[in-house]
């Protein structure tokens, strides 16, 4: 039987690399919405972790959307965990419910999975390419920053571990002192800071791998948006030939699956023997001069992603044209009744938030 936990703030775990790590309460409020979000890839037999109180709903989704996975199995029957992310954190709450730490990874593995979590991991996969994208810096000194933003104006900067947009900000945003302060702030709490040239985005994709524990294996394209700032919105739930047809508009598709199939080699040095399960490599269409390019490599998440959910939700549906999949703010209620024929309810409203699929 195979243990599943859904822990979104897992990259905030990271960042402070500590087993006893408090999030913030919108981390909090996402964790328990979402609770049951692993039903949607469960298989049958396994189990979810979730409060009790979520029995009743996790059957009802179950019977509606034929769904897997159970609240409350007994934990003794496990032999395989399925966390969102790996960090000290994520060990911890297997832990607490029950779980034999024989079964998990010890520290040493997670903190190898913490440092392929790093975005310095653009870097590395970009050199590896040499596909003369543009790559980040990575450096322990404000001023370098600062200093490379005068020379590039638009440079983003960004923590090197956060998610979903969160950790990265624009460095136009700011004067000098200001961008020094905040880029000190960065260093000081994770240890050094990455800075990368703006580009002039068309589309936000991805590429979505899984690792078998030998060998990284491409399995699907996912497309999303984000707002001004960067943090991510939703993703479009589609088959997969829409997706294609979409990027085929934008750029070259078979340079795109050269490159995809490069990366498959990469990740797999890089990964596969310390890492098994989801990962996505965040890529972006682009203007360079008067021509559209792909950046091969924004960043690597080493974790489930919603790509996969959207991946997954697409599946277990059967979707037919394009939808919209995104969280969304809404009171807490216990039916369905805000739902419409362009839209669909994936999990309940709990702590303020839901998981809607909306009709593009």
């Amino acid at each position: 039987m195979k243990l599943h936990l859904f822990n979104p703030e897992n990259d905030l775990a990271l960042a402070l690399g500590c087993r006893h790590y408090t999030p913030p309460p919108h981390a909090v409020a996402i964790h328990n919405a979402g609770a049951l979000l692993p039903m949607w890839w469960a298989e049958e037999g396994d189990s979810i972790i979730a409060p009790e109180q979520m029995q009743t709903e996790a059957l009802r989704l179950a019977g509606r959307f034929g769904l897997n996975g159970v609240v409350g199995g007994d934990v003794r029957n496990v032999t395989q965990v399925a966390p969102w992310g790996w960090s000290l954190d994520a060990k911890r709450q297997f832990l607490r419910a029950g779980v034999d730490g024989d079964i998990l990874p010890d520290d040493s593995s997670i903190e190898r999975m913490r440092q392929l979590s790093h975005r310095r991991m653009s870097v590395e996969i970009l050199t590896r390419l040499d596909s003369g994208s543009p790559i980040a810096l990575e450096t322990t000194n404000p001023d370098v920053v600062v200093e490379t933003e005068r020379n590039n104006p638009g440079c983003y900067v960004k923590s090197p571990w956060s998610s979903s947009g969160r950790g990265v900000f624009c460095a136009r945003s700011l004067d000098e002192n200001a961008l020094r302060r905040r880029a000190e702030g960065i260093i000081n709490r994770q240890g050094s800071v990455m800075v990368e040239r703006g580009l002039d985005k068309v589309a936000d994709f991805a590429a979505l791998f899984h690792s078998d524990g030998v060998r990284v294996s491409f399995r699907g394209l996912s497309m999303f948006t984000t707002e001004a700032r960067g943090m991510y919105s939703g993703n479009v739930v589609a088959p997969q030939s829409y997706i294609e047809s979409r990027l085929s508009g934008m750029i070259d598709f078979d340079s795109l699956m050269e490159i995809i199939s490069r990366e498959e080699e990469i990740l797999t040095e890089l990964t596969a023997t310390a890492y098994k399960g989801w990962m996505g490599v965040d890529m972006m269409v682009y203007n360079d001069g008067g021509r559209r390019r792909v950046m091969p490599c924004v960043e690597l998440n080493l974790r489930m992603t919603m790509g996969v959910v959207a991946l997954k939700v697409s599946e277990r549906l059967g979707v037919g044209t394009p939808h919209f999949l995104a969280w969304e703010h809404r009171a807490t209620t216990t039916n369905n009744n805000d739902e419409t024929p362009d839209s669909l309810i994936i999990l309940p409203p709990t702590d303020g938030f839901t998981l809607r699929l909306t009709k593009i």
